[in-house]
């Protein structure tokens, strides 16, 4: 699959322009658009500026040679690239396997032109299809926010780090990240609002409306979707 998400990253990197502050995704088919950023850098002279999502993205960046402002001190950008896990029809997500997802959606909401890259394989007819929706918590509203989940029937399961650490897996911005499992999501947009009503609930991986484009490559080459 690399080759057809080396696709997808390079055509979305394409679209830059001289001047334009970009929105970096965090995951693995970002890394090809961000290779093909610091190649434009340096074959065309292109002049921009990335605002990361991740840690990760940060340190890619910094080692291609990738110019970064801070989140926090931009109010508008030109555009944003980033991954996803599930894509339907009308171009929703589910997002955050990667645990980048609330500064993800930060990101995603700072620009009119965000972008999705992936591979055909993303693509489902419902949400939830192959994944459930990742959450990021406080770690004081744990308690509220499993009852919340609970009450709109889905089950919540805190997510562990992993072999390298002991414990729960801990977003950039410190807090919980857990996952909440609905089954297929018939009713996408009614579900992110409720679950933007649970207090303690910073983030959450339904990402509803926030991008009209995507390249997502495959077997006849990379297919671009404009809604």
């Amino acid at each position: 699959m690399a080759n057809f998400k080396q696709q997808a990253g390079i055509a979305a990197a394409n679209l830059a322009q001289n001047g334009m502050k970009i929105g970096l995704g965090t995951g693995s088919t970002v890394f090809f658009a961000l290779e093909r950023l610091a190649e434009r850098q340096k074959t065309e002279n292109l002049n921009f500026s990335g605002v990361s999502t991740s840690f990760s993205t940060t340190l890619l960046c910094r080692k291609m040679g990738i110019e970064l402002k801070d989140c926090g001190s931009v109010s508008h950008l030109d555009l944003a690239i980033d991954g996803t896990d599930e894509i339907d029809p009308n171009l929703n997500l589910i997002k955050g396997r990667g645990a980048a997802h609330l500064l993800e959606k930060i990101v995603a909401s700072l620009t009119d032109r965000f972008i999705i890259v992936a591979d055909s394989t993303k693509k489902v007819k419902n949400l939830g299809e192959k994944f459930p929706i990742p959450l990021e918590i406080l770690p004081a509203a744990l308690g509220l926010a499993e009852a919340g989940i609970k009450n709109l029937g889905g089950i919540l399961e805190i997510r562990m780090a992993g072999a390298s650490k002991d414990g729960p897996a801990i977003s950039d911005s410190g807090n919980i990240i857990a996952d909440a499992n609905f089954g297929l999501i018939k009713e996408p947009i009614t579900l992110c609002k409720e679950l933007d009503s649970i207090p303690g609930l910073v983030g959450h991986g339904l990402f509803i409306g926030l991008t009209k484009e995507a390249f997502i490559a495959g077997e006849a080459g990379v297919e671009h979707i404009s809604l």
